[in-house]
């Protein structure tokens, strides 16, 4: 599908990477991991065809579709969304026109020969064109855009009225819609919250194509991933596993390269040893020369770089009582739409709460709330005794003064504290040298990101507020931040779609779901343990409804259940639109060849066949809409009740 040969890349001095081969087929899904700046994304734009590389080259499969979602806003024009994803691409719209150019030949009188060569193209194009076709174009890019967390109301909605994030979803939809055969995507998780990710990763998962893909989304890409191309110091390592595995293999690497280089090293000190002892005896230089030459032969072991974990301590804060913060009677709108009805939350010292729930279900208004930056209509915000607040959100990146170095920001905020002790909070957050010193403007996201963290750290509050800490973090700043919270002492609400970081920092979480705010002490595994087990449970009750004290507790079950539906009701409903997916599309290719087959001249002129295969096409095309409307009816069952 592409082959890249001897690919070599870089920019004055510093070369990215050297003599870079990779071939990618079919069914591959490879995960190119690196630090940053390594040249990750650089070696997507040269795949891509959008950069040159300094020697090698890039060959593609003919016919090979490529599509690219890079991490930069993208601009799609002011159209509905469905009409904006469901657009036809350029190819296609050359091919309806060639079509009709051939009917319009066809309807003038031309000879045999041609007529036979036009008929031949034609169904030639209409080949190309069934996977297009409008009956069954509209469902597909439903299931999509649903699946990344559009509603039934946004179907309609102009682009314009989407933010950025939500765009980046539009566009990649449209591009999993259009079915390319190659799909390269850089950091497509970033503005993908935990259902749509968890959708996004079967869908890739399940496709037919090949996908190279960048991500620090380490949960993301030990699911997706089945081989990993690494960027590493002057290497390129390509292994076949997810990214654990990959971690493991090099870290067995390191340790025999450290082991077979203390070995050469001791053989080297133990031949010096001979050479400086007898260097100055006549009798004994043939010996000394011969061992001069055998050290020189030892091949010497490149070690490469250990992967030091950086640790990083907060400021002690200031101790807090045992009732940090609290929310009583709380109610919240936005004009007609109430988000929150007389609702309650108490957090304790030391509590770490991941906000869970699916997109626009208010995790972010309830965060901003807690934290003091949102207004709300009634009831009580009340904060516990010596506590004191920060609050983190992708927001903070751009209050960052620009004309400002990264040491000046934080020693804003750093107080009586010295230098020294800022410099070591930087050194934390990867920054060290003259890294200092370098202004915010020239900063990427992820830099910019490490800045405000590190600021709000700083500031030595023992409630923290943090909105996506992770975005815009690679793997290695994620792990420092992680080892930060855990040893924080502090108390933590967070919203976060990183499975890993949830997993390792959360020990309780609180689902937010049609308004209400329930509490699961423990973990995320526990939380997954716990739903689990309640949907079971569910599930026995629904065997047992003619036993009232059955029912009272089945009804108790279900007001603290995260769905409307159980786990396996949701599966079966599930498997039945995937059943009438796959019948709709074998129905649309059988209309299709029928279709083909009314505008052969010889088939015409047969009147009684012809009638036979109308009356099945309309049977067909009946067929179609029934099983339409029943898919149209589970998907949207499927989303009210998940």
């Amino acid at each position: 599908m592409l082959y890249a040969n001897n690919l070599t890349k870089a920019y004055g001095n510093e070369i990215l990477f050297s003599d870079l081969s990779l071939n990618v087929s079919a069914g591959d899904r490879i995960a190119l991991v690196g630090a940053n700046g390594s040249g990750k994304s650089t070696l997507m734009d040269i795949l891509a065809g959008e950069t040159n590389a300094d020697r090698g080259k890039v060959v593609l499969k003919r016919n090979c579709k490529v599509a690219y979602l890079k991490q930069e806003q993208y601009k799609l024009d002011n159209r509905p969304l469905l009409r904006e994803v469901c657009e036809e691409p350029e190819e296609v719209l050359t091919l309806r026109k060639e079509l009709r150019d051939i009917h319009d030949l066809l309807s003038n009188r031309i000879n045999k020969q041609t007529q036979s060569t036009m008929l031949t193209r034609m169904a030639k194009i209409n080949d190309h064109l069934e996977i297009y076709s409008h009956d069954n174009s509209e469902h597909k890019a439903k299931t999509i855009l649903s699946g990344l967390g559009f509603n039934q109301v946004d179907f309609g909605k102009l682009m314009g009225e989407f933010s950025g994030g939500w765009i980046m979803r539009a566009y990649l939809g449209k591009m999993l819609f259009h079915q390319p055969d190659l799909l390269l995507l850089d950091e497509p998780t970033n503005h993908l919250d935990l259902e749509a990710n968890l959708w996004f990763e079967e869908y890739l998962m399940n496709f037919k194509g090949a996908v190279l893909v960048t991500s620090h989304d380490r949960a993301f890409l030990n699911s997706v991933a089945t081989s990993i191309l690494a960027i590493e110091e002057e290497e390129i390592v390509i292994q076949k596993g997810n990214y654990d595995e990959y971690l493991i293999s090099r870290e067995q690497v390191f340790k025999t390269k450290q082991a077979t280089a203390a070995r050469t090293e001791k053989q080297i000190k133990k031949q010096m040893k001979f050479v400086e002892r007898f260097r100055s005896k006549a009798t004994k230089a043939r010996q000394v020369q011969s061992r001069l030459k055998s050290i020189d032969k030892i091949e010497k072991i490149d070690i490469p770089r250990a992967t030091k974990r950086v640790r990083y301590s907060f400021p002690e804060p200031l101790r807090s009582g045992t009732e940090v913060i609290q929310l009583e009677n709380l109610n919240k709108s936005y004009g007609k739409n109430v988000v929150y009805k007389g609702v309650d939350l108490s957090l304790e010292r030391g509590d770490k709460v991941a906000l869970l729930g699916v997109n626009g279900a208010g995790k972010s208004t309830i965060l901003k709330i807690l934290a003091g930056v949102l207004d709300f209509d009634s009831g009580v915000r009340k904060l516990g005794h010596n506590v004191t607040t920060g609050y983190y959100s992708q927001h903070l990146l751009e209050l960052l003064n620009p004309r400002k170095t990264i040491i000046q920001e934080l020693e804003e905020v750093a107080g009586g504290g010295s230098r020294a002790v800022v410099r070591n909070i930087l050194g934390g957050f990867l920054f060290s040298g003259d890294d200092i010193n370098k202004t915010i403007s020239v900063l990427s996201g992820g830099e910019k990101a490490r800045v405000a963290l590190a600021k709000l750290l700083l500031q030595s509050s023992n409630l923290l507020f943090m909105d996506e800490p992770t975005n815009h973090l690679d793997i290695e700043s994620r792990e420092i931040l992680i080892d930060a919270l855990n040893d924080y002492q502090g108390t933590l609400c967070f919203i976060t779609h990183d499975r890993t970081f949830m997993h390792q920092v959360a020990n309780k979480i609180v689902r937010v779901e049609d308004g209400r705010l329930v509490m699961y002490p423990g973990d995320y595994s526990s939380y997954l343990s716990n739903i689990s087990k309640m949907f079971s449970e569910h599930d026995s009750i629904q065997h047992k409804a003619s036993n009232p004290s059955q029912l009272t507790k089945g009804k108790h079950i279900r007001e603290r259940s995260t769905r409307g539906y159980s786990v396996n009701k949701i599966r079966k409903l599930n498997q039945r639109i995937r059943t009438i997916e796959l019948e709709l599309e074998n129905i649309n290719s059988e209309m299709n060849n029928l279709e083909r087959f009314f505008t052969d001249p010889k088939e015409i002129e047969n009147p009684e066949q012809l009638a036979k295969l109308g009356l099945k096409h309309e049977a067909l095309k009946k067929q179609s809409e029934e099983l339409e409307r029943e898919w149209e009816q589970l998907s949207s069952d499927v989303e009210t009740n998940r």
